[in-house]
């Protein structure tokens, strides 16, 4: 069945957020851990989410980026010992308050 021609013809936008300007695959794989984890700027998202909705491969790559940081959450639920933390900050206290002229060379 066709469209008459003196319909107008509307896109579908089902299947995602309108394609206006899609990224490629290169693009959407090297920004993948941005999208992820939420880092991209609105544009951005939108171009990478857009390429994902066309693209079976990069979505694939997408949902194992994703079960990766599932993995890496579950196994790294550790905390770091109270005295190496306590360390830590004195550190960065230290650096922080450490003159500017003694980082210049």
């Amino acid at each position: 069945m066709s469209a008459r021609e003196d319909e107008p013809v509307v896109a579908d936008t089902s299947a995602g957020p309108p394609v206006t300007d899609a990224c490629g695959c290169d693009e959407a794989v090297e920004r993948l851990w941005e999208y992820v984890d939420s880092e991209l700027g609105a544009l951005d998202h939108d171009r990478v989410e857009a390429h994902l909705h066309e693209c079976r491969d990069c979505l694939e790559e997408e949902q194992i980026e994703l079960v990766m940081k599932q993995l890496v959450r579950r196994c790294c639920q550790e905390e770091a010992p109270a005295t190496l933390r306590l360390r830590i900050r004195e550190q960065l206290t230290v650096l922080r308050l450490r003159p500017a002229t003694d980082t210049e060379v």
